[in-house]
């Protein structure tokens, strides 16, 4: 099949190397010429375990193309995949500006009829808006679907290629089939449905995965209180299949691309449809209220951070990522230097991007141990693998203080305290 992927992203170019890599013939197309040079050269504009060659594959194959001309992109195309930012406006609702300037385009370039597909995280219902802009600039006939990603940055590839589900939202047999044909060589369960549905699922899934990380962090929270061991709680609750283990972590709370703008979006959509969401407020609350609690828990052990400085292990919102959009190392460096803290940091492959938000205002390691050197206070923030096992006799040989902040409860706590640091961890002690 001949398809267009417009958004070069991570969802965009996620779904070009994958689709290319089943057989079809597949246009990337973004707006960013700069951009398009880079990946046309096989070079990712993520990071991504598996990209790299995934992206080098396609092109050497000839499958896949990347430009920035509709015209060119369009020309026999059967299917266009919709995969810009949506990011969130001012007021919390969903900015669906770059959307509305994607299917302008479309409309203005297409030449068939075409298969628009929705694979941007859209407020259920908007192709109902969307059609008013096709129907301006094109008499061509077209029909809408949506096909929301469920991948997870550092297993992109893996997540696209063994989904647990593959959501369909169509309103003709067309469509339906098409897009049944596209995802054949995808396992797991398919679930059929009208368009407005399976834009709700994206909403309503990442709503509920934020919710219960917010829970397990609430849940740390009653856990310091009480003396009891949030690590063990939260194993003996998500062991109950009905619950189940995943994302019921305590730590410093979630960020990333997803799940803050959604729990917002859902929130927004919700209270513009007539429905007070009161449930996502309190998710949103303790995940935006959680660094400050744990930087509180280490204020009871040292006073102030003012004049300390501070080593932070990690700055990507998550592991085998260098995304720091919504990254909770940033919530943590505005606070800390607010306090007249001074901060060295280390991540694997988040550096350059936090320089393009952080610029000068920290400093930045080589390594954990140049992190440590000196330091007043170490913070493990993003729970990379190699932070698994550092040798912590020469991290805290390095210190100044002895103060250990586990950030996201991945460390023994005896085997911390062992080797001669204060250790603090979310929930537990």
């Amino acid at each position: 099949m001949n398809i267009c992927v417009i958004g070069t992203g991570y969802v965009g170019i996620v779904t070009t190397v994958v689709f290319a890599d089943f057989g079809n013939q597949v246009w990337g197309l973004d707006v960013d010429e700069q951009k398009i040079g880079r990946i046309q050269k096989g070079i990712p504009p993520i990071h991504e375990p598996g990209l790299e060659e995934y992206l080098k594959k396609g092109i050497n194959s000839g499958r896949l193309k990347f430009i920035s001309d509709y015209k060119q992109a369009l020309k026999d195309t059967e299917a266009v995949f919709i995969c810009v930012g949506t990011p969130q406006s001012e007021t919390g609702d969903v900015d669906i500006k770059y959307v509305e300037s994607a299917i302008e385009s479309v409309a203005k370039h297409m030449t068939q009829p075409l298969t628009i597909v929705l694979k941007s995280t859209v407020p259920p219902g908007i192709h109902k808006h969307l059609k008013k802009i096709l129907d301006k600039y094109t008499k061509l006939d077209y029909e809408f679907a949506s096909c929301p990603e469920f991948l997870r940055e550092g297993s992109a590839i893996s997540d696209t290629l063994h989904p647990a589900r593959v959501v369909i939202g169509a309103d003709s047999k067309k469509a339906k089939e098409k897009l049944l044909e596209l995802h054949k060589p995808l396992s797991g369960e398919r679930v059929i449905t009208d368009i407005i549905s399976a834009q709700m699922i994206k909403y309503a899934a990442n709503s509920m995965l934020a919710t219960k990380i917010s829970f397990a962090n609430a849940i740390s929270r009653v856990c310091d209180l009480l003396g009891a061991n949030v690590t063990d709680v939260i194993k003996g609750i998500g062991l109950d299949p009905r619950i189940g283990l995943q994302f019921l972590n305590a730590g410093l709370g979630y960020g990333g691309s997803c799940f803050p703008k959604d729990v917002k979006g859902l929130y927004h959509l919700s209270e513009n449809a007539g429905y007070k969401f009161s449930l996502l407020e309190e998710v949103d609350l303790i995940n935006n209220t959680q660094v400050s609690y744990v930087l509180d828990k280490a204020r009871k052990k040292i006073d102030t951070f003012a004049g300390k400085k501070v080593g932070l292990l990690g700055l990507a919102f998550k592991p085998d990522t260098d995304d720091m959009r919504d990254a909770r190392a940033l919530v943590l460096i505005n606070e800390l230097l607010e306090e007249g803290a001074s901060i060295s940091a280390y991540d694997p492959v988040a550096i350059e991007t936090t320089k393009t938000i952080v610029g000068n205002k920290i400093t930045y390691a080589k390594d954990a141990y140049e992190v440590a050197e000196k330091a007043d206070v170490v913070v493990l923030v993003t729970e990379w693998n190699e932070f698994k096992e550092l040798d912590l006799g020469r991290i805290k040989e390095s210190m100044k203080g002895n103060l250990f902040v586990d950030g996201r409860n991945m460390y023994d706590s005896n085997e911390i305290k062992n080797a001669g640091f204060v250790y603090i961890g979310v929930g537990r002690s």
